[in-house]
């Protein structure tokens, strides 16, 4: 088997369907299966079964799979060292980002980085930050943008944001009575306690934002109602907006998701640590990274996290 056979089998594992794969890859179907099965006769070992939803991997696929993305990251690799030599003239970066996040820190970035090394190009994988950390681990990232915490503790990370955590209570809301002013600031706070009994709007726990949330709910010592939960913030300050709770929202969203004079948003005290942490990970260390990872690197967490100037 060669390179391409990897990057076939790779497709299938990853679009779960061999039309979607074979579409991917701009080959037919048939010509995809064949090279299926050559593989497998080679392993003398069968990689996917197929199941209602798609073809699953078996227990050889997985082995099969990590050990794939391991040999593609070495031609990638050899790639990156010539890149080096050629001063950045050519070369491939492939990075992840999360829901969501990329959105929000990829067009400033990836233009800057882009102005600076036009010829390298630039592969964007958008996963869920479990996914990411996994994919990372494997090979088939050389960096990823998402949000604090992370899962796996072998993964190198580097916060390059912080954003505030407010408080958002839909207008006509008896909360919106206790908010207070602090000199010499010009958005307004809401204490702790009273976040006491309230009903609350959140995202679904296996969202960071709720992680972040549920980190400072803790406080209430299990004070509060949940009313409804959904895996889309914006549904969730949409739904604050038509009165049906309150949320806690980073910042960020509350300027992305505009609700006009709908929503107040409110800042908590700085004890609890009202925040949201974004960082880029990687494997191992900064100087064993390819030139381009680097300079992504660098760009990011040493000239600071830009937004397009609509947001």
């Amino acid at each position: 088997m060669n390179k391409l056979d990897l990057e076939k089998i790779i497709a299938i594992a990853e679009e779960g369907s061999m039309a979607r794969a074979s579409q991917k890859l701009f080959i037919t179907q048939p010509a995809l299966s064949k090279s299926l099965t050559k593989v497998e006769e080679e392993l003398g070992e069968v990689l996917f079964m197929r199941r209602p939803s798609g073809l699953e991997l078996t227990y050889a696929g997985e082995c099969f799979i990590k050990k794939a993305y391991q040999i593609l990251k070495l031609y990638s690799d050899v790639d990156m060292e010539f890149c080096e030599l050629n001063q950045m003239r050519k070369g491939i970066l492939k990075i992840g980002s999360a829901d969501r996040l990329g959105a929000l820190v990829l067009p400033e970035l990836l233009k800057k980085f882009h102005e600076r090394y036009p010829n390298i190009q630039i592969e964007i994988v958008e996963q869920n930050s479990i996914k990411l950390e996994e994919s990372l681990l494997m090979g088939a990232l050389d960096l990823a943008i998402l949000c604090l915490p992370l899962k796996n503790h072998n993964v190198k990370y580097k916060v390059f944001s912080e954003d505030p955590i407010y408080v958002a209570v839909p207008l006509g809301h008896p909360l919106n009575q206790k908010a207070y002013q602090k000199d010499g600031e010009s958005m307004p706070y809401l204490p702790m306690e009273a976040l006491q009994n309230q009903t609350f709007l959140l995202t679904h726990p296996s969202k960071k934002t709720r992680m972040a949330a549920d980190r400072l709910l803790s406080n209430l010592n299990g004070q509060y109602q949940i009313a409804m939960e959904s895996l889309n913030i914006e549904t969730i300050i949409r739904l604050v907006a038509s009165g049906l709770g309150i949320s806690l929202v980073p910042g960020i969203f509350s300027r992305t998701y505009r609700t006009g004079d709908k929503v107040n948003y409110y800042r908590l005290e700085e004890k609890y640590e009202p925040i949201w942490q974004w960082a880029v990970i990687y494997n191992d260390n900064i100087d064993s990274l390819t030139r381009p990872s680097r300079e992504l690197y660098h760009i990011l967490c040493d000239e600071g996290c830009c937004f397009p100037d609509y947001i």
